[in-house]
């Protein structure tokens, strides 16, 4: 009788240590995985940014190329066009930062300049656009939020620091990806799919 009562002891005390190790766990895990799925979250956000950011671009070329060359004026031109369509799905893309498809500020050609070009002072006339195919950057000051007319590409109404960076921007209100960008990153493309000139 006394071997039964040892291990039904015993048999307890297991059990009771192994809630205690289970609550330690689910706590551990209270603490931690949140804020893991939070960073996930928040660098998809990111790329999903970039991604809309990269098909507004494809869309404004397709236009440059469909109209002669001229540019769009509105993201409304680019959602209206027909033949083929330049941009598919809702009226407008929401932009995941701030939630609200009216969230995206359109940036004009002079805001645009090559990459490694530091921004003029304040009395001398903006650079001029970047080459084709040559990687850009964002003169923030040349792109305000109000901004109507001809523009090269979108970028969010969003500030701070970015999970991802574009083009070495970490800050959301430095991201732009205009049509040169897009033109470069073909260009990359097709010379990685030639094969080598012997």
């Amino acid at each position: 009788m006394s071997r039964i009562q040892i291990s039904s002891r015993q048999e307890g005390f297991t059990l009771a240590a192994l809630l205690v190790i289970l609550t330690i766990i689910s706590i551990i895990v209270a603490y931690t995985v949140p804020a893991q799925w939070s960073l996930v979250m928040k660098r998809d956000r990111d790329r999903q940014t970039i991604f809309y950011m990269k098909q507004y671009a494809r869309a404004v070329l397709e236009w440059q190329t469909k109209h002669a060359n001229t540019s769009p004026i509105s993201l409304d031109q680019l959602q209206e066009a027909r033949k083929p369509r330049l941009l598919r799905g809702v009226k407008k893309w929401p932009c995941p930062l701030t939630g609200s498809d009216e969230d995206w500020i359109l940036v004009p050609p002079q805001a645009v300049m090559p990459a490694g070009v530091t921004p003029p002072l304040p009395n001398q006339p903006p650079p001029q656009p970047g080459m084709p195919g040559q990687p850009t950057k964002l003169n923030k000051e040349l792109s305000p939020k109000d901004y109507v007319g001809v523009f090269v590409a979108v970028r969010p109404n969003a500030s701070g620091k970015s999970f991802i960076a574009l083009k070495g921007a970490e800050d959301y209100s430095e991201w732009v990806y205009t049509i040169d960008d897009l033109r470069a990153e073909i260009a990359a493309r097709q010379a990685a799919l030639s094969p080598p000139v012997q």
